[in-house]
């Protein structure tokens, strides 16, 4: 099934290779046409280059924990049952944000599936809500002030 929401990630430890390649797997997700461009992806970067928000009409299993594992397995050239993981639950706006922080010996990477808890997964108003709260919640890290 089809989902248009927002994820995030954060860099913890990738080197730029790893997180190049990362990047731009995670830019190939979603529809490669689609009559509406809002169901592309799209994404925007932190300006540190550090984090990005995607957003698109993701195939719902390209999203998960195991599909970042496999992702970051391949990259680091590992097996991904060797990728653990921790979860975190936080409210930005109205409904709880699942933060997933990868660690293989050392966190590598966090990701946050805005708007998506124990709740199942929200509609894209709710998840760009929670997206918006956060980009706003930490403005000084996204924004160029003048």
């Amino acid at each position: 099934m089809e989902r248009q929401v927002y994820f995030g990630i954060e860099n913890l430890a990738l080197n730029d290779t790893q997180r190049g390649l990362l990047v731009t797997a995670l830019r190939a997700l979603g529809p490669s046409s689609h009559p509406s461009p809002a169901c592309l992806c799209h994404w925007r970067t932190r300006l540190d280059g550090q984090a990005a928000i995607f957003e698109a009409l993701f195939d719902e299993d390209h999203i998960t924990i195991e599909a970042f594992k496999n992702r970051l397995g391949s990259i680091f050239g590992v097996d991904p049952a060797n990728i653990g993981h921790d979860t975190r639950l936080v409210t930005l706006a109205k409904r709880e944000s699942a933060v997933i922080t990868f660690s293989r010996g050392m966190d590598y990477l966090r990701v946050v599936f805005f708007g998506y808890a124990h709740a199942g997964w929200p509609t894209w108003m709710e998840s760009g809500d929670e997206c918006r709260a956060y980009l706003a919640a930490n403005a000084a890290e996204w924004e160029q002030f003048t």
